[in-house]
């Protein structure tokens, strides 16, 4: 990528890890999928959470792991079941994909782990595939949502486009703490760097 997308050095790539993760560590909120680290209950925090409010899926979110605790009792579950299990998300085609990728995982006989496998599972993309990989395995592959796309505008003042933001998320990431510092990252687009009024004070 050209130096100018990422005009940081050594140091201070190294400092932004540090103060993030300890900003993280202190004010991370409290979730029902938080230091989870069963990939089947992270693949359906992660799919619950696109294109819905985040104090929705924490209300559906144990309901839903309650009729259905593991990807077998999921893959063997008919799609109605699913569905009105469903109820409340919204976008049922997001379900669709997880039963049909549940059906995957246990013909596989076990959870892909990593994120080139796991995208390879119905409804599973770039992003999912990512996060799923780096907060299970511990596989240090970046993340790149709305969240931390808006990030990145304001960090580096627009001057990145397309591929460049998983590029930088990449030099970016701590991989010693993958999962985290994806957490991190969102974390801080939806709790500081707000879309309209971010508070930078903070």
């Amino acid at each position: 990528m050209p130096a100018s997308a990422m005009p940081l050095e050594d140091k201070q790539v190294k400092s932004f890890r540090s103060r993030l993760l300890d900003w993280f560590d202190r004010k991370q909120r409290i979730l029902p999928w938080r230091g989870e680290r069963d990939p089947y209950r992270i693949l359906v925090s992660e799919v619950m959470l696109q294109q819905t409010r985040v104090a929705v899926v924490v209300e559906r979110y144990g309901r839903f792991l309650r009729q259905f605790p593991t990807v077998e009792h999921l893959a063997r579950a008919h799609e109605q079941t699913v569905l009105a299990a469903w109820s409340g998300l919204g976008y049922y085609r997001r379900a669709r994909a997880l039963r049909a990728a549940a059906k995957q995982i246990a013909r596989l006989g076990g959870f892909p782990r990593n994120a080139a496998q796991l995208a390879e599972l119905p409804g599973v993309g770039r992003y999912t595939s990512a996060a799923v990989a780096s907060i299970a395995f511990d596989e240090p592959v970046p993340v790149v949502d709305g969240n931390v796309q808006r990030v990145f505008e304001r960090l580096f003042k627009g001057r990145l486009s397309g591929e460049q933001y998983w590029q930088t998320a990449a030099l970016l990431l701590d991989a010693a703490r993958p999962g985290d510092f994806n957490q991190a990252m969102m974390e801080l687009g939806a709790l500081v760097c707000l879309p309209a009024r971010p508070l930078c004070e903070k």
